[in-house]
């Protein structure tokens, strides 16, 4: 009887520490914040849902603020985070909020990760050693690669020569600065091209829409349009089917980004080239975000991630389907953690055909 009520007195002492261990693990979920530039973009929607997936594979508490396409509103929820005094903040540093930011984490020893957008000094520097990394894409890579396809897609008109516009996004970012740079490599490299205007969309449909339409009155020459993102390209689209033509046959486009409805653009022919697969960005930050608070910093040298992105043209939209269903690729937050796995390889992951 003795041991029957000793076995009963050890099970359920056994069942107490694990409702307690249980109960702490639940109690240390760190707390990560997150601020994008805008949710009315698809590309940043598709953003937090990849974060939002990775949250509850790995246990965190995120919490994800809307900028609304407002500097002020980036420093007011950058503000309310510190407040919060949240693990961790993963931010997208637009209208030069780098350094304010970091200031702000800083202060209250947070640590931090800029996404998409950098800094005009590396991560893990002794300016901020709060800030523990950057991933973001290869903007100015990308920019030149969309130029090249619409150069080479446009027949020259009367005078010899392609004409095209250029819509680019949210003015003083690196995401705007390095992607327009690649344009400008892909310039000089073919003369013929002419830019007959420039004019900036804020990465948004209804803004790109209406300044291309106004571009365009002034100049129905343009035989191309070299779009800045994914938003942008869609406004052109919109203008362009508004006016009664058809994007892809009467007009050529070019945009950056691979969102859901630019693939669809793509694979009807109204689009003509598409690159991107850096929404995954927020997860990869995620990942070393989350190992980090448990003990595992950024290497130095992963501490700095510039993403190759992904093309795509009509003739590849079946290999892109086959590969990434629904868009998305297979990515296991666990297995790329180093908290769970410690043999886990670095958190970013290529998007890549597998022919």
């Amino acid at each position: 009887m003795r041991n029957a009520v000793r076995g009963a007195l050890a099970g359920a002492a056994m069942v107490a520490m694990a409702s307690s261990a249980m109960a702490q693990a639940s109690a240390n979920r760190p707390d990560i914040g997150v601020i994008v530039p805008t949710l009315d973009a698809q590309f940043w929607n598709s953003y937090v849902d990849f974060m939002r997936e990775g949250a509850e594979a790995l246990g965190v508490n995120l919490t994800v603020l809307n900028a609304d396409n407002r500097p002020d509103q980036m420093i007011r929820g950058l503000e309310d985070l510190v407040a919060r005094g949240v693990d961790g903040i993963i931010f997208t540093p637009y209208w030069a909020t780098a350094v304010p930011g970091l200031t702000l984490a800083n202060n209250a020893n947070i640590p931090v990760i800029l996404t998409d957008t950098y800094a005009d000094f590396p991560p893990q520097s002794p300016l901020f050693p709060n800030y523990i990394a950057f991933v973001g894409p290869s903007d100015r890579e990308a920019g030149r690669q969309m130029a090249e396809a619409l150069f080479e897609a446009l027949e020259p008109g009367a005078d010899g020569r392609k004409h095209i516009a250029v819509v680019n996004g949210t003015a003083g970012t690196s995401v705007a600065i390095d992607r327009r740079a690649g344009l400008q490599d892909a310039l000089d490299a073919n003369p013929n091209i002419v830019v007959v205007g420039e004019v900036d969309g804020n990465f948004v449909r209804d803004t790109s829409q209406t300044v291309f339409e106004s571009l365009w009155q002034g100049n129905p020459q343009i035989q191309g349009v070299w779009a800045a993102n994914g938003g942008t390209a869609t406004g052109v689209m919109a203008a362009i089917t508004s006016a009664g033509k058809t994007p892809g046959q009467d007009i050529m486009v070019v945009g950056m980004d691979l969102n859901p409805e630019n693939v669809d653009a793509v694979r009807d022919g109204h689009l003509l080239f598409d690159i991107g697969g850096h929404w995954l960005q927020g997860g990869f930050a995620l990942v070393m975000m989350f190992d980090h608070l448990n003990g595992h910093p950024v290497p130095a040298d992963q501490a700095e991630v510039k993403l190759d992105l992904l093309p795509l043209t009509q003739a590849l939209v079946p290999q892109f389907e086959a590969d990434f269903p629904g868009g998305v690729p297979q990515y296991d937050f666990r297995e790329r953690s180093r908290t769970f796995n410690p043999d886990a390889p670095p958190a970013v992951f290529l998007m890549q055909y597998s022919n």
